[in-house]
C-alpha cells in the first residue's frame, strides 16, 4: 500500500502578495482551516502515514502549527529547499525519505480537493492498473496555467506538457477543455533517477512534469485518475474565493 507522501510547500504565492507577505500561503484558511490542513487530511484518508512537507524560507508559521502531526493522525517531517528551483528539484529533497521500489503520494501544499475520501480511489485505481505511476486529472479551461495531458480510453498517459501556451496546448484538447495534473499524483521511486537527468525548462526550473514524461518515454506506464469531485489551486484570488465558499458550505451541510 502507498504509506508515505511527499507535499510541496516551498512555493512564494507571489499572486497572492500581500497576504504572503504575512504568511506562508499553505496557511491562508479556505474555510476554518489552512489549506496545508486540507491537503493533510486527503492524504490521511488515502492511508497515508508518514508526510515529508518541502518548505521554503519563511515557513516557520507552517511548521509551528502542523508540529510532529499528531494532532492529525500522521508522522510529520520537514525539508528546506533553500531556492525555487522547480517541482522536480523539490521532490529530490525526499529521495532518502522514500524507499527502493516503492510507490508514494505527491501533492501540492496549495490544493482544494473534496471529497477527502476520494483519495481511497486513487490509490486503489494505482494499484489496479499496475503502472509506474497515476496522475489525478481535472478538466479546466484554461491549459497555460498548468501541466495538461493526452491521455487514451484506457486512461494511460501518452503525453503531457507543462504550463503550455494555447498554441502548445490544442492537440491535448478534450470535449472543449484539457485534463490538467491536479497537483495530486502516485509515482514509483524510480522517478529520482528520471529527475537527476531533467534540464532546466521555463524560468529556469526543474519540472516534474518533465521527469514523468521522460519516465513514461522509458518504457514506465503512467495512468490518468479522472477526478469528478471539486479540485481547487487556491494560489489565485478568485480560485481561493471558490474553495473557500465550497469549504464553508461543505462544513454547514455535515453540521446540518
Amino acid at each position: 500500500m502507498v504509506k508515505k507522501a511527499i507535499v510541496l510547500a516551498a512555493g512564494e504565492g507571489n499572486r497572492l502578495k500581500p497576504i504572503t507577505n504575512a504568511m506562508p500561503k499553505e496557511m491562508i484558511r479556505v474555510g476554518k482551516n489552512p489549506a496545508i490542513e486540507h491537503v493533510l487530511k486527503v492524504l490521511k484518508a488515502g492511508g497515508i502515514e508518514d508526510v515529508l512537507i518541502i518548505v521554503g524560507r519563511k515557513k516557520h508559521a507552517l511548521i509551528d502549527y502542523l508540529g510532529s502531526g499528531e494532532r492529525l493522525g500522521l508522522k510529520i517531517y520537514y525539508r528546506l529547499q533553500e531556492e525555487p528551483k522547480g517541482t522536480a528539484h523539490a521532490v529530490q529533497l525526499g529521495d532518502d525519505f522514500i524507499g527502493e521500489d516503492e510507490d508514494f503520494a505527491i501533492m501540492y501544499g496549495d490544493n482544494y480537493i473534496t471529497p477527502y475520501e476520494a483519495m481511497r480511489d486513487i490509490v486503489d485505481f494505482h494499484h489496479r492498473k499496475e503502472g509506474g505511476g497515476t496522475l489525478v486529472l481535472h478538466p479546466v479551461d484554461d491549459p497555460t496555467r498548468f501541466g495538461v495531458v493526452d491521455i487514451a480510453e484506457d486512461k494511460e498517459i501518452h503525453g503531457m506538457i507543462e504550463k503550455p501556451t494555447m498554441e502548445e496546448a490544442q492537440p491535448f484538447k478534450v470535449n472543449d477543455h484539457w485534463l490538467n495534473i491536479a497537483g495530486l499524483m502516485i509515482l514509483n521511486s524510480k522517478i529520482f533517477s528520471f529527475i537527476e537527468k531533467t534540464e532546466r525548462g521555463k524560468k529556469g526550473e526543474i519540472w516534474l512534469t518533465d521527469s514523468i514524461e521522460m519516465m513514461r518515454q522509458a518504457g514506465n506506464r503512467i495512468f490518468g485518475y479522472e477526478f469528478d469531485g471539486r479540485r481547487f489551486d487556491i494560489g489565485t484570488f478568485d480560485s481561493l474565493k471558490e474553495a473557500d465558499e465550497l469549504e464553508l458550505k461543505r462544513r454547514r451541510e455535515n453540521e446540518s
